[in-house]
């Protein structure tokens, strides 16, 4: 599945029908999506997340998870301890390893039971994006460190999978 299926869709409890919020961000540690962030609104509330194992279904709309006891609630100064060595998926820098920042994260392909990330999607730039699409790169030749998401290969190095997205190419045909 798509990392942004589960972005901007409404958190429901299964066992009373409780509407929680919307989820605003995907947490991820190595790889793999830990936490789902609700956004619950307000500006007193507490900060609210729970684990991707929780989800009964998904789609476009509405996201269920089994029980309202699933989500951990907490005040936003001690978020940090629950999400040590995670980045938030969307709009994260990449950088090559030359040290030059090429892009950011817009999507990402992950496996369903087990949430692990096999591809991010990258947008090198706009006009990039719009003749040849985002760029995939594979989750094992990107290393986390440092708040920075790096790309073992030059950015000019990087395969292009032929997703058909470019606009370019999509509605004038350009090659």
């Amino acid at each position: 599945m798509k990392a942004n299926i589960l972005l901007n869709v409404e958190v429901v409890s299964q066992s009373n029908g409780r509407r929680h919020g919307l989820v605003k961000s995907l947490v991820v540690v190595d790889h793999v999506v830990k936490y789902l962030i609700i956004n619950p609104g307000g500006i007193i509330s507490k900060a609210q997340f729970f684990k991707p194992e929780n989800i009964i279904d998904v789609n476009y709309k509405r996201l269920i998870i089994k029980n309202e006891k699933d989500i951990i609630k907490t005040q936003r100064k001690k978020v940090k301890t629950y999400l040590e060595e995670a980045f938030p998926l969307m709009n994260y820098p990449v950088v090559d390893k030359n040290g030059e920042a090429f892009g950011h994260v817009v999507n990402a392909t992950i496996e369903e039971g087990t949430f692990i990330i096999s591809e991010y999607e990258i947008s090198r730039s706009f006009f990039d994006d719009i003749d040849h699409g985002f760029a995939i790169i594979q989750a094992s030749e990107l290393i986390y460190k440092d708040q920075v998401l790096y790309y073992e290969k030059d950015m000019y190095d990087l395969s292009f999978k032929n997703q058909g997205t470019g606009i370019a190419n999509k509605l004038l045909g350009v090659r």
